[in-house]
């Protein structure tokens, strides 16, 4: 018997996504090669076919794990100083997406333009995402959860998502003045 011990199905599996959530800052989610994850894992390519039955549900497995990622770095934590409902926690929200779109630009751009492109499983997961912001964005503000509110919501991260992905390859103003920005369109949009 080998000094290594076995990994059930799940950990694998943990761990295949996790070499993929890694290789994510510098690769796209459509170009991680399956060969390059199965060698990081020490595991052969036809065993990660094992764990994921097809190229897709690998990247569609990363692309949640991903998006769960962004969810854990957009909301504040528990008992936070000045993340109260309003100004402060909006404030941190936009920051935090900001940071999110700097750290993981390329991730973000595949994600963007998966979901663009036509790939059902990232636009599946996109429009996942973009229904769990409107829904936090409105409640961070404070704000009712009807039809109206959820379309200004919507237009207004889409509004931020292009601009900050843009702002990122092409700074053209400080950090600080892209946020006061975004905050200023959001309270013209919403004003509450």
């Amino acid at each position: 018997m080998s000094g290594r011990a076995r990994r059930s199905a799940d950990d694998r599996r943990a761990q295949l996504v996790q070499i993929g959530l890694e290789l994510l800052p510098t690769t796209p989610v459509q170009e991680l090669t399956i060969d390059e994850v199965a060698r990081r894992a020490g595991i052969s390519r036809s065993l990660l076919f094992h764990y994921f039955p097809t190229k897709r549900d690998y990247y569609a497995a990363v692309t949640r794990a991903a998006a769960e990622l962004l969810w854990a770095h957009l909301l504040p934590r528990p008992g936070a100083a000045g993340e109260g409902a309003g100004g402060n926690a909006v404030d941190g929200m936009l920051d935090r997406y900001v940071g999110w779109v700097e750290t993981f630009r390329e991730t973000h751009l595949a994600f963007v333009r998966g979901a663009a492109g036509g790939d059902p499983w990232v636009a599946e997961v996109y429009a996942e995402t973009r229904d769990r912001l409107v829904e936090v964005g409105l409640r961070t503000l404070g704000l009712p959860d009807d039809t109206r509110r959820r379309q200004l919501v919507l237009a207004f991260f889409a509004f931020t998502e292009d601009l900050v992905a843009q702002w990122v390859l092409e700074p053209t103003m400080p950090r600080d003045e892209l946020l006061a920005l975004l905050r200023d369109v959001l309270d013209r949009l919403l004003p509450r």
